[in-house]
């Protein structure tokens, strides 16, 4: 039974001629993740917690900054340089007091995915990298739980809501019946090289939020089984409908086991990081143990820039990557971390080298190590 302050709360909704409190009572009890508050996550969030789901737990280790506001609506200027999950919390909780909101201030990874999905009845993808999406994918197809993909390049959007039960008791296809395979390192560049504007991930994103509600309140949509996409230049929104593949349910995840090092793990290279901090990335520099690539664009280098690095465009490292010496670990670094990361991937299967990530890119090195270098 609804209280008569949720009857009063959510009147419109239970105006509609479809929607009972049976179906707002199914919201209240549901437990919501939502990995990442960037783009997605922030137009997701407002919409779940004005529709009353119960708990929300939302996953993301990145800072507010001040490229951010332009598309992430609900921090403000006085946000930046605060945990994103810690701000959408204050936003959450003041629009909806009767919404639990955890948070998780990290980045989800495969030594935390298991514990965070088990406990939940949906996920919603609104992370901004494959290897994100491959790891929830395979997480809850062997969890057995739902989960509310979308993405975004340039002005087209994608969604579909994978491994989702329906009535006849099959599951729908999951993010790799739609893309079998992660896509070569350098075939689709980042957002921070195409470019976008905010009302993109602010429409995908509250598409999301759409399916979830429907999803958990026990609606039937298109999107469940099929993939979206919306052309923002000409306003078409299509829908294909996708079989789930035999192979669904031969995912990749193992979660690892604590305390046990694998033989690729057993290091005969003195035990080199894959990803470091501004502050220790400095220290392996200045000690001459490791060199600089700066996988940015050229303007970037205009606006911003460390001296003494080797410049490679990330669209140019399949064709140059011979250039770069081998002697030393090489420290890689773009804007933020994520082309870095991509790069060090591709690096992994075509050099023998040893190639280390700068966590949060030349911004945080701004941040943390010199901030004479111009944040952009």
């Amino acid at each position: 039974m609804l209280t008569d302050q949720e009857r009063l709360r959510y009147r419109k909704q239970l105006a509609l001629a479809e929607w009972d409190e049976a179906c707002q009572q199914k919201l209240g009890q549901a437990h919501v993740l939502v990995v990442g508050v960037g783009g997605l996550g922030v137009a997701v969030l407002p919409y779940l917690v004005a529709a009353g789901i119960g708990q929300i737990t939302l996953v993301d280790g990145d800072v507010v900054e001040e490229s951010n506001l332009a598309r992430q609506v609900i921090y403000t200027e006085k946000s930046i340089g605060q945990k994103k999950v810690f701000m959408a919390q204050q936003f959450a909780q003041a629009l909806n007091s009767a919404v639990k909101i955890h948070v998780f201030p990290e980045n989800l990874s495969p030594n935390n995915a298991k514990n965070l999905i088990q406990g939940v009845d949906l996920v919603i993808d609104c992370t901004d990298n494959f290897a994100a999406r491959y790891l929830i994918n395979d997480v809850c197809v062997v969890l057995e739980k739902p989960f509310v993909y979308a993405a975004i390049h340039a002005w087209e959007g994608l969604l579909s809501v994978c491994n989702a039960l329906v009535a006849d008791g099959s599951r729908t296809a999951t993010y790799r019946c739609l893309f079998p395979e992660e896509p070569g390192k350098m075939e689709i560049p980042a957002c921070d090289e195409v470019g976008v504007l905010g009302f993109l991930p602010g429409v995908m994103g509250i598409l999301q939020a759409k399916e979830s509600i429907l999803y958990l309140a026990g609606f039937s949509s298109p999107c469940q089984g099929g993939l979206l996409r919306w052309d923002a230049r000409d306003m078409s929104m299509r829908t294909f409908a996708i079989a789930r593949s035999e192979e669904a349910d031969q995912v990749r995840f193992e979660q690892p086991q604590e305390n046990q090092v694998g033989e690729s793990q057993a290091l005969s290279t003195q035990e080199i990081p894959t990803d470091l901090g501004p502050l220790e990335a400095q220290e392996m520099i200045q000690n001459g143990k490791a060199y600089v690539l700066d996988v940015r664009e050229a303007y970037e280098l205009d606006m911003s820039a460390l001296e003494a690095v080797i410049h490679i465009p990330m669209g140019e490292i399949p064709a140059r990557f011979g250039e770069l010496p081998t002697a030393l670990p090489c420290i890689v670094m773009c804007h933020h971390g994520m082309r870095s990361a991509q790069v060090i991937r591709y690096l992994n299967q075509v050099s023998s080298g040893s190639w280390i990530n700068l966590t949060g890119g030349i911004d945080a090195w701004s941040r943390e190590v010199d901030p004479g270098i111009p944040r952009y």
